[in-house]
């Protein structure tokens, strides 16, 4: 997020440079929320494996919504639509990926 809100508010090659180590760590962090969401799916992890490859196509939901914003404030300002799935993706990763524990009690 930080790299997204130093392209927000810089120019030029500082820009540039930080839009590019998105893309960079983007790639790493894919492999890193891939291997949460399937933990522990046990049979199930084909179809969740699945699931998460067909969900990519959520990404072609948020470039349109992005260029709507970028027409009426300009392309930097567009830049807080991913800002607020990278602030999803950081409560993905402090909370939304623990599992849920059931306890039985055994009599």
């Amino acid at each position: 997020m930080g790299l997204l809100l130093i392209g927000i508010f810089s120019t030029g090659k500082i820009a540039m440079w930080s839009m590019i180590g998105i893309g960079l760590f983007n790639s790493i962090m894919w492999s890193n929320i891939f291997t949460l969401a399937i933990d522990g799916l046990e049979e199930y992890t084909s179809q969740g494996s699945s699931l998460l490859v067909m969900m990519i196509v959520g990404g072609a939901i948020l470039p349109p919504l992005q260029g709507l914003l970028a027409d009426f404030s300009g392309v930097h300002y567009s830049l807080f639509v991913p800002f607020l799935a990278y602030l999803y993706l950081v409560f993905y990763g402090i909370k939304g990926y623990k599992k849920i524990v059931k306890c039985e009690i055994v009599k």
